[in-house]
């Protein structure tokens, strides 16, 4: 066996493709084609089956889509483990997967502190696409994490960062809504929502239908937490979203923030990196920036420990 043979492998298993993993691999597709053949050698199985028109794995080569993660996972970690990491001089590139409430009200002040402080170093932020948020860390085409903490897997290392209560937001030229709404006045108003995730659902809609067994009505729905503020301006729907971000986009736009009428618990956010990179000397310290920044986020809020 050629190691360099996981690697493809490694790609095949996941794009069950042979085009779009030449694409991965920068090979040709013969190149790959001629790898895949010494695999089904190797292994004596067919590992990719061809079912109508597309390609479907066969029992063993489901049973080694994990074991051959892991073994690359592990090597990479090993060849990439430098004895320091010296964050004034180093060249590296980190992605966080993140939502766009984390990226605006946490990460963009973590950024503009890196740019002085490691300006060889890029961050790149990406949000969640159509799988869920823990396979990009599986497969370790992210590095860090940081979502809700009822999301978080077991399989990985992770700690709390900060915390956030939720507001209502309004236009300020509502005239259903001069005031702060009671709960009545929540319910029979138009709201906005956002939906995501690879199953599309809204986000809290489960929370109200089990604390108050009536739903929200939906009047728009956005595909991130950013737009939502610009679907309320000029109507007479209310949102619900997290505080900092009512009071980061309430700077720019004509927006009211109301308390909730109702008791919610805070969110907190977490973060959370893939278990073989747990010592690495770069993830060690970028995990250190990141929980220093929380503090200090924590100090003008709700603590992550609440």
């Amino acid at each position: 066996m050629d190691l360099n043979l996981l690697v493809v492998l490694d790609v095949l298993l996941d794009e069950r493709n042979v085009t779009r993993a030449s694409e991965r691999l920068n090979l040709s597709q013969s190149g790959t084609s001629t790898a895949l053949s010494r695999l089904r050698e190797f292994f004596d199985d067919q590992l990719l089956v061809p079912m109508g028109r597309k390609m479907v794995l066969t029992p063993l080569s489901q049973s080694l889509v994990e074991p051959v993660r892991e073994i690359l996972l592990q090597a990479h970690s090993l060849i990439d483990a430098t004895p320091g990491f010296n964050p004034e001089t180093a060249t590296r590139q980190f992605t966080i997967m993140a939502s766009d409430y984390v990226a605006t009200v946490f990460l963009t002040p973590v950024v503009e502190q890196l740019s002085k402080e490691a300006p060889g170093v890029v961050i790149e932020i990406v949000q969640q696409g159509q799988t869920t948020p823990h396979e990009p860390l599986d497969r370790g085409d992210v590095d860090f994490l940081i979502l809700p903490e009822k999301y978080i897997s077991s399989e990985h290392p992770a700690q709390r960062l900060f915390a956030d209560n939720y507001v209502c937001i309004s236009w300020q030229g509502n005239t259903q809504c001069p005031g702060d709404p009671d709960l009545e006045a929540y319910f029979a108003m138009g709201h906005v929502v956002t939906r995501f995730g690879p199953q599309r659902g809204m986000a809290f809609d489960e929370w109200f239908l089990e604390r108050f067994e009536r739903p929200r009505r939906v009047e728009a729905i956005a595909m991130n937490f950013a737009l939502v503020p610009h679907l309320v301006v000029g109507t007479q729907r209310l949102a619900t979203t997290h505080r900092r971000f009512a009071e980061q986009y309430a700077k720019y736009l004509p927006i009211r923030i109301h308390p909730l009428p109702f008791e919610m618990s805070p969110i907190v956010e977490t973060l959370q990196w893939n278990r073989f990179s747990d010592r690495h000397p770069a993830t060690t310290w970028l995990r250190g920036v990141l929980t220093q920044s929380a503090a200090a986020l924590s100090k003008d809020g709700v603590p992550a420990s609440k």
